[in-house]
């Protein structure tokens, strides 16, 4: 009888005439790694994945559902879940976030970022900032009858409008920090107390988003509806008197009246003023001086302002746009000699001499963020006695505006630029059919600044270069 081997773990062994081979069970071993604590080596393992459980909720649903957790219905442009609610379905955000992808680049900037919510907002719900809007609009004691007249698609939007509002102003390139940092945050908390200054907000906001959504007509009779309330409020505060209560909102209202008259989205030259009988036509610059009327009321309580900072970033500096000296001395020679001023001139012998002043002082410095409103206030600014000569198409006039225009064509890149190089186009249009050869020779200097081609330049060069042909044989 011949003796049994001894089997040791790992090792086969032989039953009868047959060898038996032991393999170790992988899942047994898998389990038990498993459960032994990790080595100190600290290995990478790879991760466990688990399968997705059900989900209950709408993936593509509006963000109110998702934040209350409900399953959103996905019925567009506004889910049954919302108007149930009684709250405003954002479906629209995410529309006009879509579309404005294929947006032309020239507005990119303004658009880039508009679904994206404010810092001020971001810890209020959509219900919360609905019915803070509707608050501020209902301070108003005629506004419980208009309000109950406005469609719902327009309320539906004030929320959106809000953001958007927010959105240009926070990544406006015209606008220096200061003015950004106030619009952004101390006027919207006395918008939020202010029926025509909240009118003003969702104005702007709505008449942007009217050119960026053209197909949803529901934006435009909200701007219109929005921009009709605006003034009628505006005006009757104003009526009231301006006192330290409201100086506030009065000029930041005045301020959006002026942004919206200035900033239209499409120019052609041939609509210039400068071609139309009109005097309305001109309201775009005659009512940026709305806000010197109300700083003339306001300038003792002005320590008391939001707006004091930026104000006095404004006022400190280069240029000097309080230089009220007499004579010539400083001013652009050639613009001096088409206007007739001489040594003795003074701003109330010549309505030129202080809008050229402020003109002269601008030329040899550069336009940026920082500084635009510097360069804009020349329009606040600019006298009757001087508007009026514009109105009656007067040439010395015109050059003037024509210059402070070509020279804010360097501010490209920002919602100025639109405005002013039509219009400084438009200018030198009407101005090209001059006999005047020093209002010719003059006009290069905003012709270049716009891009526009003189009819005696073309001409000169047309000359040089058939001269220059000639030489050549």
């Amino acid at each position: 009888m011949s003796q049994q081997s001894e089997w040791s773990p790992g090792e086969n062994r032989i039953v009868g005439n047959q060898v038996v081979f032991r393999i170790k069970d992988a899942r047994v071993t898998s389990s038990r790694a498993a459960r032994q604590p990790p080595k100190e080596d600290n290995q990478s393992k790879d991760p466990v994945y688990h399968s997705r459980k059900p989900h209950r909720k709408s993936r593509t649903g509006c963000t109110n559902c998702k934040k209350r957790r409900v399953k959103c219905d996905e019925t567009k442009p506004n889910c049954r879940k919302c108007q149930t609610y009684g709250i405003s379905c954002d479906y629209s955000a995410l529309q006009v976030q879509s579309r404005s992808q294929n947006l032309p680049s020239s507005w990119a900037q303004d658009t880039s970022d508009i679904d994206v919510m404010s810092t001020s907002t971001v810890s209020l719900s959509m219900t919360q900032l609905a019915s803070m809007i509707e608050s501020a609009l209902r301070l108003d004691s005629s506004a419980h009858k208009d309000l109950g007249t406005v469609p719902v698609s327009v309320r539906s939007k004030s929320v959106f409008a809000v953001h958007q509002f927010l959105s240009i102003s926070a990544d406006a390139a015209a606008l220096p920090d200061s003015f950004r940092d106030v619009t952004c945050g101390d006027m919207m908390r006395v918008a939020f107390q202010t029926p025509y200054l909240m009118h003003a907000v969702l104005g702007v906001a709505t008449s942007a988003l009217s050119h960026f959504l053209p197909h949803d007509s529901s934006y435009r009779f909200a701007a219109a509806y929005h921009w009709q309330h605006t003034l009628k409020l505006y005006s009757k505060e104003l009526d009231r008197g301006i006192t330290i209560k409201n100086m506030d909102a009065l000029m930041s209202t005045c301020m959006m009246l002026g942004f919206i008259s200035y900033s239209e989205f499409e120019y052609r030259p041939s609509d210039s003023w400068v071609f139309s009988d009109d005097p309305k036509a001109l309201n775009w610059l005659l009512v940026q001086g709305g806000l010197r009327y109300i700083l003339g009321y306001t300038g003792k309580w002005l320590e008391h302002s939001i707006w004091l900072c930026p104000f006095m970033e404004t006022e400190n500096g280069s240029p000097n746009l309080d230089d009220h000296r007499p004579g010539r001395e400083g001013l652009h020679p050639g613009l001096a000699d088409l206007c007739d001023i001489d040594d003795t001139t003074t701003e109330e012998t010549s309505p030129y001499h202080y809008p050229l002043r402020m003109l002269s002082a601008m030329f040899p410095l550069e336009i940026d963020r920082n500084s635009v409103t510097k360069f804009t206030g020349f329009m606040g600014r600019l006298l009757p006695d001087y508007t009026n000569l514009l109105l009656k198409k007067d040439p010395k006039a015109i050059m003037i505006l024509a210059h402070w225009l070509g020279k804010m064509c360097e501010a490209k890149n920002t919602w100025l630029h639109p405005r002013v190089q039509s219009e400084c186009m438009a200018l030198c249009m009407y101005l090209e059919h001059s006999k005047d050869p020093r209002i010719l020779k003059l006009l290069e200097y905003p012709a270049q600044g716009c891009g526009y081609l003189l009819n005696h330049v073309r001409e000169e060069a047309v000359f040089q270069a058939n001269f220059d042909l000639i030489g050549l044989f």
